[in-house]
């Protein structure tokens, strides 16, 4: 049966250097692609465009919202009122 090694504390702890032995790999690179123009990636967006909600304020896009929040109303209105009328059934049963 094998034992784990167990360290000796009282021994100081190798200081190691935090200069890299050699210089890091650079990736060749394609002169070709070196002057080109500063535009944006396809897909990159600024930060406010992250945190701002970009909504078109149409007639159009107001309708489909009202729409929206209209039959979201209805439909719990209609959930409210199927359950009371089923819970009056089940009273009278």
């Amino acid at each position: 049966m094998t034992h784990a090694r167990i360290p000796n504390f009282s021994q100081p702890v190798p200081v190691r250097s935090t200069a890299p032995s050699v210089a890091p790999r650079r990736i060749p690179v394609d002169p070709r692609y070196l002057n080109l123009p500063n535009e944006p990636v396809p897909g990159e967006i600024e930060a406010w465009e992250a945190v701002t909600p970009i909504r078109p304020d149409t007639a159009h896009s107001r309708y489909l919202r009202f729409l929206d929040t209209a039959g979201e109303l209805l439909a719990a209105a209609f959930i409210i009122g199927g359950g009371m009328v089923l819970t009056g059934l089940a009273t009278l049963l």
